[in-house]
C-alpha cells in the first residue's frame, strides 16, 4: 500500500503471518483514507518492540500469530505499556470461544474470521470512537466537581415489552424522592417515545432543540428546554416528529448528554429495546446500564446476546445491572436460574400488577405516585437507594481515574 501522507490518518499495525489475511486487510484499506497501514517489517524485532517503535493507534492482531497463551500475554504487554493503543484481535470462528479471554487480556474488541470489509471497518471506527470518548475532557470529568458522584443510568431491555419506559419513569421519581436532588429524565427513544404520555406532558420541546448547540451546551438554554413535572423531576421528551428525530447524529447526541451531565447531577435515560448506534452512544455516556428483563425464556435468550455484545464493546461487567420487572412468581423462570444462566446477580426485582400498570398509563400518573404504599412503589424506592449507594461508592473513582486506568482495568495485571 502507498503510504498515506495525511497526519490525521489512523495508524494501523497488522500482526499476522498469513499472506492471505494480510492481503485481505490491505484490500480493505486501499479505498479508505481514514486508515494508514504501518510497516510490518518492524515485527522482525518482536511484537512489543515493533509497537513501541511505531506507536500505532490500532493493532490488528491475528489470533493465529502464535500460541494462544503467547497471544494473551503479548496483548497484555501491549496494553499495559501502551494504554493509548487499541488492540483488536482477528479470531477464527472455530476459536470464538476464547473471545472472552482476548477481551480480558486487554483487547478492545475482536473480529470473527472470515470477516466482511464492512465489519472490519465498522469495528475499527467504533473502537476509535470509543477511545476518543474515553479520552475526552467531558468523560474524564474536567470542569465537574470531582467529588460529586456521576449518577447517570440508561434503562434498556434487549426484548420488547419488558417495561423500560415504566421503569425509567418510576425510577427517576424514586431517585428524586430519595436523594432530594435534581433528576433529569430523558426519553432516549427518539422514535415512538412514551415518556411524555406516561407523565401526561404536552410540549413541543425535545432534545432536538439542544442538538444545534451540542458542541457547547448552555445551561440557560437547557433549562428552558427541559420540562418540570409535578413530581419534581425534570423531563426531556422525545421529538414529536419522526422526520426530525432521524436527523440526530450519534456524535451530537453524545455531546448533548455529556453537556447535560454537567448541569444535572442525576440522570435517567429511557433507552427502549432497540439496539442501534444511538443507544450504544447513550450506553457510552452513562455510568450504569440497567438491563430490564422479564422472567421468561425469550428475555433470557436476548439478555445473553446483549451481554455478549457488551463484552465486544469493552464494557466492564459491573457496568450492567440486572433488573427483573413484572415478576409474578407463578409461571416465571426462577430468579436463581436467571442468575445462573446469565452469570449475573440480580440488582432489583419489581413485582407485577397489570391493573395498576394499565390505570397508571391511561391516567398519565406514574405508579409510584398513584399508589405510594404499593409493593411496586416500595420496590422502586429500594432500587433507587441501592443505586444511590452504588453511585456514591464508585462516583469519585470514575471521575478521577485517568484514561489509562479505564483501558487497563480488564487486564490480568490491572
Amino acid at each position: 500500500m502507498v503510504p498515506n501522507p495525511s497526519l490525521e490518518a489512523v495508524k494501523v499495525l497488522v500482526i499476522t503471518k498469513s499472506d492471505l489475511l494480510s492481503k485481505e486487510v490491505d484490500t480493505v484499506f486501499e479505498s479508505d483514507k481514514e486508515f494508514h497501514l504501518e510497516d510490518a517489517s518492524y515485527l522482525e524485532d518482536g511484537v512489543v518492540q515493533a509497537v513501541k517503535a511505531l506507536m500505532p493507534d490500532i493493532v490488528l492482531y491475528d489470533y493465529k500469530y502464535s500460541t494462544p497463551d503467547e497471544v494473551f500475554d503479548t496483548i497484555d504487554d501491549i496494553t499495559i505499556l501502551n494504554p493509548d493503543i487499541s488492540v483488536i484481535v482477528i479470531i477464527p470462528e472455530e476459536d470464538i470461544a476464547n473471545a472472552n479471554r482476548v477481551i480480558l487480556a486487554g483487547a478492545r474488541a475482536f473480529i470473527p474470521y472470515p470477516f466482511s470489509h464492512v465489519n472490519l471497518l465498522s469495528t475499527m471506527k467504533r473502537v476509535r470512537e470509543l477511545h476518543s470518548r474515553l479520552m475526552s475532557p467531558a468523560q474524564l470529568g474536567q470542569g465537574k466537581d470531582p467529588f460529586r458522584p456521576d449518577r447517570s443510568f440508561l434503562v434498556f431491555s434487549p426484548k420488547g415489552g419488558a417495561g423500560c419506559s415504566t421503569v425509567a419513569t418510576n425510577l427517576a421519581i424514586a431517585l428524586y424522592q430519595e436523594c432530594g436532588e435534581e433528576i433529569l429524565l430523558v426519553d432516549g427513544k427518539h422514535l415512538f417515545g412514551d415518556i411524555g404520555l406516561m407523565l401526561n406532558i404536552k410540549t413541543a420541546n425535545s432534545i432536538i432543540d439542544l442538538i444545534p448547540h451540542a458542541a457547547s451546551l448552555d445551561e440557560t438554554l437547557a433549562r428552558q428546554v427541559v420540562i418540570r413535572h409535578t413530581s419534581g423531576i425534570q423531563v426531556l421528551p422525545s421529538p414529536f416528529s419522526a422526520t426530525v428525530a432521524q436527523a440526530i447524529r450519534p456524535d451530537d447526541l453524545f455531546n448533548v448528554i455529556q453537556g447535560l451531565q454537567h448541569i444535572f447531577p442525576n440522570m435517567v435515560i429511557d433507552g427502549g429495546n432497540y439496539l442501534n448506534d444511538e443507544v450504544v452512544t447513550l450506553m457510552d455516556s452513562c455510568q450504569k446500564v440497567i438491563m430490564v428483563l422479564n422472567a421468561d425464556l425469550a428475555s433470557l435468550r436476548n439478555a445473553r446476546l446483549f451481554l455478549d455484545i457488551c463484552r465486544t464493546l469493552s464494557y466492564p461487567r459491573e457496568k450492567i445491572l440486572l433488573l427483573m420487572n413484572k415478576v409474578t412468581g407463578k409461571n416465571d423462570v426462577a430468579l436463581n436460574e436467571v442468575e445462573k444462566v446469565l452469570r449475573t446477580k440480580i440488582f432489583g426485582v419489581i413485582p407485577s400488577d397489570d391493573n395498576l400498570a394499565l390505570a397508571s398509563l391511561n391516567e398519565g400518573v406514574p405508579m409510584i405516585i398513584k399508589r405510594a404504599n404499593h409493593p411496586i412503589a416500595k420496590a422502586y424506592r429500594k432500587i433507587a437507594n441501592n443505586l444511590l449507594d452504588l453511585a456514591t461508592a464508585t462516583g469519585t473513582r470514575i471521575h478521577t481515574e485517568v484514561s489509562s486506568d479505564m483501558l487497563l482495568r480488564t487486564s490480568r495485571l490491572g
